[in-house]
């Protein structure tokens, strides 16, 4: 428990602890493929519910609802392993070299994994927070499968849905405010595994991140939740 919190408040003290020994990435691998496991069961409890709703009138409810629910399961289960944990640290490693960065790609690869623990929290908080918003949304209902056109209007529909468009705002905010703390674990861890300074190190970290960070806006904005438009 002290470790854990060492990590979360004091990752320079818990990474300090960890000079010359050698990495080992079966406490990150764990790490990640729990933050895997929440985010692919958390897809799957929203996806199939609003799904089985929206197709239940057809008579495909539970079918097409437990496909989209696996569908969204396997697609964050894969996504969390390679972009928040492999490509983060491949970021990480890369940009680093810019400042003579000397540690291995695995020693990245493991300091990046404990980082991901605020990441996993967050994920948890936004599936808990889906527990009182998706019984407020309302599941336009599709009672002809046969026509895109009818799907996709009521797949706008449902992401113009009110309850909707405000869970997707608490799950950015919890996503944007956990990577931030996700960040600031990575920057000491990344200083300790590439032996760089604090500012480097830092300059390492906050460039991935932010780019992320931006990506998610941006990605959000696009969507049209934000403004409720098609």
């Amino acid at each position: 428990m002290k470790s854990i919190a060492d990590l979360l408040f004091a990752p320079a003290r818990f990474f300090a602890a960890m000079e010359g020994k050698e990495h080992s990435l079966k406490i990150p691998a764990l790490i990640a493929v729990t933050g895997a496991l929440v985010s692919a069961l958390a897809a799957y409890a929203t996806m199939s519910g609003l799904y089985a709703g929206m197709f239940a009138a057809s008579g495909a409810g539970a079918g097409m609802g437990m496909f989209m629910g696996l569908v969204g399961a396997v697609s964050a289960f894969i996504a969390f392993i390679v972009l928040w944990w492999v490509i983060m640290a491949g970021a990480f490693y890369v940009v680093s070299i810019l400042f003579k960065g000397s540690g291995t790609f695995s020693s990245t690869l493991a300091v990046t994994g404990y980082g991901l623990v605020p990441t996993i929290i967050g994920t948890a908080l936004s599936a808990i927070s889906s527990l009182y918003y998706l019984p407020r949304i309302t599941v336009p209902i599709v009672r002809n499968i046969q026509d895109p056109a009818v799907i996709q209007n009521a797949i706008r529909d449902l992401m113009q849905d009110p309850a909707m468009q405000e869970y997707s705002i608490v799950s950015l905010a919890f996503s944007v405010l956990f990577l931030v703390w996700s960040a600031n674990i990575w920057i000491f861890g990344v200083k300790h595994a590439r032996k760089l300074d604090t500012r480097n190190a830092c300059i390492t970290v906050l460039v991935p991140v932010g780019i992320m960070i931006l990506y998610l806006l941006i990605t959000f904005f696009a969507s049209g939740l934000s403004m409720g438009g098609s």
